[in-house]
């Protein structure tokens, strides 16, 4: 019983890991199909971003993380430090960090965002619009954060494969090696306790006493013809008694 017990907690746990390590899985999956597919990820309208420019010192330092916000460009105020894709022709499409310096509306009432640098002199050449913001900023790290160092690992793709997918997919050997060995494990207990409760079982009795039929009939036969010899003996000697004393009756 403790070994069935054990075998069960078991199951639960490797069960457990499995769904773990599943979401653990597909989590990576779909932060891989959307850097691939947009440049960054988006989970839950938060989108996690590394700094690779000076453009924004010294409030946000080369290599710092930052923590971007999905937001409406309605929303934006003057000072603002938003995400967007630039525009220029030699880095179009990279996603720049950069302060909101002026709010302007159009005619058509669409908003466009003045945006520059804090480390630079001018401000950006085109203007920011709903197309081409991505979020605002709500949060980042200092000047040589610790944090930033150890999560910057995760935005390599050597980082990535080694604390990661490799992690991952050692962690799964090990669970379905787990699960094989128990499944096996609880087979040959199932087998063993078929096994004693076949011998724990009385045996059924022979009614032949380990005799063939034919065996068995000619003993029957024989057995019945002593005994009918037996019988006619006693009988004739019975017989014989009985009139031998009916004549000696008669003399007299």
């Amino acid at each position: 019983m403790e070994e069935k017990k054990e075998g069960r907690i078991q199951r639960w746990l490797s069960a457990l890991l499995t769904i773990i390590l599943a979401l653990t899985v597909a989590m990576c999956l779909y932060v891989v199909i959307q850097v691939r597919s947009y440049g960054y990820a988006n989970i839950g309208g938060f989108m996690m971003f590394r700094v690779v420019t000076g453009s924004m010192e010294p409030t946000i330092p080369t290599g710092a993380l930052l923590i971007a916000r999905e937001a409406d460009i309605e929303t934006i105020q003057l000072n603002d430090i938003v995400c967007f894709r630039t525009r220029l022709s030699d880095i179009w499409g990279k996603i720049v960090t950069h302060r909101v310096i002026n709010v302007m509306q159009e005619q058509s009432g669409s908003i466009l965002l003045e945006t520059k640098g804090d480390a630079n002199l001018v401000s950006d050449v085109y203007f920011v619009d709903k197309t081409n913001l991505i979020g605002k900023v709500v949060w980042h790290t200092g000047d040589s954060s610790v944090l930033a160092g150890f999560l910057s690992l995760f935005t390599n793709k050597i980082g990535f494969l080694g604390c990661i997918v490799f992690p991952t997919l050692f962690i799964s050997g090990l669970i379905l090696k787990d699960s094989v060995a128990g499944i096996r494990k609880d087979m040959l207990l199932i087998l063993e306790e078929s096994r004693r409760g076949e011998q724990e079982q009385p045996q059924e009795k022979d009614p032949l006493c380990g005799m063939t039929q034919e065996e068995y009939d000619e003993m029957y036969e024989r057995i019945r013809a002593e005994l009918m010899e037996e019988l006619t003996n006693i009988y004739d000697e019975g017989y014989q008694e009985e009139k031998t004393g009916a004549q000696s009756t008669g003399t007299e």
